[in-house]
């Protein structure tokens, strides 16, 4: 995080993935994919390239769409942003835009959040329970939604399945765990869905490989 002054006002502005909560990066989320949809419907049909959707986008639309993020991550008005010189917006640009690079995952196995460590699930899925897994519920639909900007499902995932030493699961506090959890930051939201799509491939491949030990029994 750092502080620009933009006529003579103090604005904090995020330069990294851990300056930013899960709620703060959904509203974000939310002015591109707006953007990306209004771009899209002036397209052709074919036209649209889902990997990359501001490829035919005009100088004045980004512009429209780089003044909207400004305007929700300094929270300046319109009269104060008109009166604005050019270059504080353009280095508070530069600086909103490292925030948005790939994210490099560090292997993390766990996170500090409100004074307490908590853990990811350990080696593998399969060495806890199998009711835990059940309840984590539809992995591949959590991957496939966070793909889509779809992240409010991480943190009732990460109330099931990430717990304090010793925390057993409890049903009754999940609820209110899901919301505390959706203030984490987003380096933390990045690591647990990069270790998730690590997990739920090694659950995959346990199954698979039980199946077919099962079935040469079975021939044999």
């Amino acid at each position: 995080m750092v502080t620009l002054d933009i006529d003579g006002k103090k604005y904090e502005v995020p330069t990294e993935w851990k300056d930013i909560t899960l709620d703060y990066w959904c509203g974000w989320f939310d002015i591109i994919k707006s953007n990306e949809q209004k771009h899209k419907s002036k397209l052709k049909e074919g036209e649209f390239d889902e990997a990359k959707p501001f490829d035919k986008i005009s100088t004045v639309e980004m512009l429209k769409m780089n003044t909207e993020i400004f305007q929700y991550i300094t929270k300046i008005d319109d009269k104060t942003l008109q009166m604005c010189d050019v270059d504080s917006v353009s280095r508070a640009m530069e600086l909103i835009g490292k925030v948005t690079e790939e994210y490099q995952p560090m292997g993390m196995d766990g996170f500090m959040f409100e004074e307490e460590k908590y853990f990811f699930p350990k080696e593998a899925m399969f060495n806890n329970t199998f009711g835990d897994y059940i309840e984590s519920t539809q992995l591949d639909m959590t991957i496939e939604n966070m793909k889509h900007g779809i992240f409010d499902v991480l943190p009732e995932q990460m109330a099931i399945l990430c717990r304090k030493a010793g925390e057993e699961y409890d049903e009754d506090v999940i609820d209110k765990k899901t919301e505390r959890f959706r203030l984490l930051t987003m380096d933390i939201i990045w690591e647990f869905s990069f270790f998730l799509s690590i997990q739920n491939l090694k659950l995959t491949n346990h199954f698979q490989i039980s199946s077919v030990q099962d079935q040469l029994l079975q021939e044999g």
